[in-house]
């Protein structure tokens, strides 16, 4: 090969070697280290690529604790991560991420390893290993290669094999939480044609958080990972690099760590919209109870209605009281295949790449435990075979998840309890098979270009369950209760939103030119022509009514079958053109300034299923979002190259911007324009051989625009000439046009049944809708900064000992569009620190580390349930603190 092995990479993602992060991570010297890449088929310095890039290799990674996808939070400018509230996460740029809730949604930031586009990638699962570099692009991406992404990209480039010597490292760490972790690596070149490299984790810790009920610790880690890297090079001008993985997790993992709830005494809403709590919803304001009540059952009521008494919370952020510990499954095996070909003026890359990914999570729904109840004494004279199939030892049975989702009516049960429990299981699987082909040019003159050809097809199957004794008791009591229908029962008796099928292909053509209009100033026009094309096939399980007859489906004890239900089946595309212009001038030799004009694109989808009987006013789908992305930027290397100063300025406007909440059992994303803006200034300065300094602040300005919605946890915007009520027959909340006295009057308790009242021709409404003009976007705090300090002097050997302390500040922030106080997140910091010891010989090296050292429990993300739920919220903080020892050898 004529160039450097990572050549024929996409040129764009290899210039993000930064220069910066290499610093980080090795000893400090006199000056910084200019590192060249090759940039748009040219050998170039990451401080000539005109884009807002933060990349990190591996010992980068290392000296800044950066051991997942979360810890980039602490050292990227304007990132933000979250964990979702059901398998997936949040990895949010300038204010862009995935703020919404559904099977079809499309992430705001695209996510790759080795430039392969993952739709469900498990690295926010997994640690970092054998890494050779990570890169943060931000703004709209899409003319290079890959998916398009509105936010930005975040690309993961593993260790290839090399042939150029034998080489490997290992790596055991020992911790707090009883954290045991071991790595390693090696690399055999066979040949001076071909080699292979092996590389390995396998990791192991205690929970964080204590159940207090199992006497256990829950959130802990057991999770192993492998991979195999071969690389061929068949001829002088062939390189061939294939990469296999494996990853397997089984473990405590939550997703969710703590609900919190300032209780509502009047059991309408369930929590209060004031503050958050530790406490739970009023079970009065919950479905599975209202069903199980004798406001529904009457005499056979399992639960007084009306009742507040609930289970103990702990006041502890890191307690909690469960009778199940969670379960956390997740696999994947990927590949990927690049074969680059020269071809004297042009390179000529193919991208290819298979991924195979299960993750199933399951949990207490709420963290709390229900007191004993008593079997009501009349119900075996009322349903006798209901009572000896289901209760004849006094305990309560809950459903486990089935095929047909017929829980224990099928006769499957998950466990048994002495009170009212729920638990719910988020469930994925998804296949991909994706390709790229690249030609690029690499002539002498002035004009350049590269253009490509994508495409990815990826099938997905999703499950979100709701298990709950109250709807099991219902479901087997209520037919021969109120039918005389003893030995039926009413599926399904658990809540499933079902995504049986879930079809993303999606096609592109790309490119870019470039053009040396001087020796100085250089233009680039890129362009994208995508072709999305999304099929769903979904439905919502949940004491279903027969969609022919509109009567409820009833099955024997027993009886296994499939439940008729209403199955959408539906199909959208979007045919979009996007791209960039930039133009970049180089100032001098050591400051190079740059502006450009981006357009992106994320693809529309579909709402998760719903009953749309039940609620008419709700949209089956949602529409693709559109980012124009105003950018200028300058990169300076000052004080002969002992400092680099960066800056970047933005502008986005934003059209449909998707965003979500949940609203009756399900969450409905919707589209809202927004306009973001700011700035990032990335600083690093190394003033004498010992001394290493590095500084990043960055400024985000984020507003909502011409937006209205209805706050479900404030349906009638604090007016008091509306009156809230609750719906018995399904838990949703609606509101009554009409004062409280006036509906009093006319209707009686504000617990009722919203449809019968509309039938009546009393004005009623889901909520009233609140102008959220200027509000900020979710998770976008206005100020951030990241301070990093490292001292490295050598010993009397010439051994070395590096000292490192990390500081990370962020604004406070609201969780939600509402910007309600109680959405506030409160600006939080954390201190990091290790000290590093390094053998003369670099052989081997001895690390002790120190995060969050002040041990604080900042929370970093809400997530608010739904009216049938109870509006409680789960929340989301940053790890504790922990600390270890890590020895290390290479070879």
């Amino acid at each position: 090969m004529k160039t450097s092995a990572h050549h024929s990479i996409s040129p764009l993602y290899i210039a993000i070697v930064a220069a910066t992060a290499t610093a980080l991570g090795a000893p400090a010297h006199a000056q910084l280290e200019e590192v060249i890449v090759t940039a748009q088929k040219r050998a170039e310095s990451v401080q000539d690529v005109p884009i807002a890039i933060t990349a990190f290799d591996e010992s980068a990674l290392r000296a800044k604790q950066i051991n997942g996808f979360a810890d980039m939070r602490f050292t990227a400018p304007n990132v933000s991560y979250n964990k979702g509230n059901f398998t997936g996460n949040n990895f949010q740029i300038r204010g862009v991420g995935t703020n919404l809730v559904a099977a079809s949604a499309d992430s705001g930031v695209g996510v790759h390893v080795n430039e392969v586009p993952l739709i469900s990638p498990r690295l926010f699962e997994t640690e970092y290993y054998d890494v050779e570099q990570i890169a943060i692009l931000r703004g709209p991406q899409g003319t290079l290669y890959g998916r398009n992404s509105t936010g930005g990209a975040a690309n993961m480039i593993t260790r290839g094999a090399r042939t150029d010597g034998f080489e490997g490292s290992v790596e055991g760490q020992y911790g707090n939480y009883d954290h045991k972790k071991i790595s390693g690596a090696i690399n055999i070149p066979l040949n001076d044609s071909f080699a292979m490299r092996f590389a390995g984790l396998w990791l192991d810790r205690e929970g964080y958080t204590e159940n207090l009920f199992t006497g256990t610790d829950v959130d802990g880690r057991d999770q192993v990972s492998a991979r195999a890297s071969f690389r061929w090079l068949p001829t002088e001008t062939t390189q061939v690099d294939l990469m296999l993985s494996w990853f397997d997790e089984d473990s405590t993992r939550t997703r969710s760590q703590k609900t919190m709830c300032h209780n509502d005494p009047s059991g309408v809403l369930g929590c209060l919209p004031d503050k958050l709590d530790f406490d739970v919803p009023n079970p009065s304001s919950q479905l599975a109870n209202i069903l199980s009540s004798d406001a529904v059952l009457g005499p056979l009521g399992l639960f007084p209605f009306g009742s507040n008494e609930r289970g103990a919370v702990p006041r502890d952020l890191r307690k909690v009281i469960s009778e199940r510990d969670p379960i956390y499954e997740a696999d994947e095996k990927l590949a990927t295949l690049t074969i680059a070909q020269e071809l004297d003026e042009y390179t000529l890359t193919f991208v290819g790449g298979y991924q195979d990914t299960e993750v199933l999570s399951q949990m207490d729904y709420q963290w709390t435990v229900d007191g004993p109840r008593t079997l009501p004494a009349f119900l075996p004279f009322v349903a006798p075979t209901a009572v000896s199939t289901f209760y004849s030892d006094g305990l309560f049975p809950i459903s486990a998840p089935s095929t047909e989702s017929t829980g224990l009516i099928g006769g499957h049960i998950d466990s048994y309890s002495v009170g009212l429990e729920s638990y719910d299981q988020s469930n994925q699987s998804s296949e991909q098979l994706s390709a790229e082909l690249r030609l690029q040019s690499d002539f002498d003159g002035p004009f350049n270009f590269l253009v490509g050809g994508f495409w990815m097809d990826v099938d997905l199957e999703n499950q979100y369950w709701v298990f709950a004794t109250g709807l099991d008791y219902f479901s087997a009591v209520f037919p021969g209760a109120a039918l005389g229908l003893d030995g039926l029962g009413w599926v399904g008796p658990n809540f499933n939103n079902e995504t049986g099928d879930y079809n993303i292909n999606s096609q592109a053509l790309f490119g870019e030119v470039y053009y040396e209009l001087t020796d100085t100033l250089k233009l680039t026009v890129g362009a994208r022509y995508t072709v999305d094309e999304k099929t769903i096939e979904d439905r919502q399980i949940l004491l279903n009514n027969d969609p022919v007859t509109g009567l409820p489906v009833l099955q024997p004890y027993g009886a296994d079958l499939p439940i008729p239900t209403a199955t959408r089946r539906a199909k959208n595309d979007w045919k979009e053109t996007t791209g960039r212009i930039v133009l970049d001038w180089s100032v001098s030799a050591d400051t190079l300034a740059y502006a450009s004009y981006s357009r992106g694109y994320k693809g529309g989808g579909f709402n998760p299923p719903f009953d749309p009987v039940q609620f008419p006013s709700q949209k089956p789908d949602f529409q693709p979002e559109f980012v124009d992305a105003l950018e200028i930027g300058v990169k300076n290397t000052l004080l002969n190259n002992t400092l680099q100063a960066n800056f970047s300025a933005f502008y986005y406007d934003y059209t449909d911007m998707q965003v979500s909440k949940i609203v009756n059992r399900t969450s409905f994303n919707e589209n809202t324009d927004a306009g973001i803006w700011g700035g990032e200034a990335e600083f690093v300065f190394a003033p004498t051989t010992n001394w290493l300094l590095n500084a990043n602040i960055a400024y985000l300005n984020t507003e909502v625009k011409d937006f209205e919605s209805v706050d479900t946890r404030d349906p009638t915007a604090g007016r008091s000439d509306v009156t809230l009520l609750k719906d018995l027959s399904n838990a949703s909340n609606c509101v009554a046009l009409l004062p409280p006295d006036v509906f009093t009057a006319l209707a009686g308790s504000p617990f009722t049944s919203c449809s019968a009242l509309a039938d009546a021709g009393l004005p009623i409404t889901d909520g009233i809708s609140q102008n959220l003009d200027g509000n900020q976007l979710q998770q976008s705090p206005e100020w951030s900064a990241s301070l990093g300090a490292q001292y490295s002097f050598a010993l009397q050997d010439s051994s070395e000992l590096s000292l490192r302390v990390d500081y990370y500040w962020q604004d406070e922030m609201y969780a939600r569009l509402f910007n309600r106080e109680i959405d506030r997140i409160d600006s939080w910091d954390i201190w990091n620190a290790q000290a590093t010891y390094t053998s003369a010989d670099n052989r081997w090296y001895a690390r002790a580390y120190i995060k969050n050292i002040a041990d604080d429990d900042h929370l970093v993300a809400m997530y608010v349930t739904d009216p049938s739920s109870g509006m409680y919220t789960n929340v989301f903080s940053i790890e504790p603190r922990t600390y270890g020892l890590a020895v290390g050898y290479n070879f």
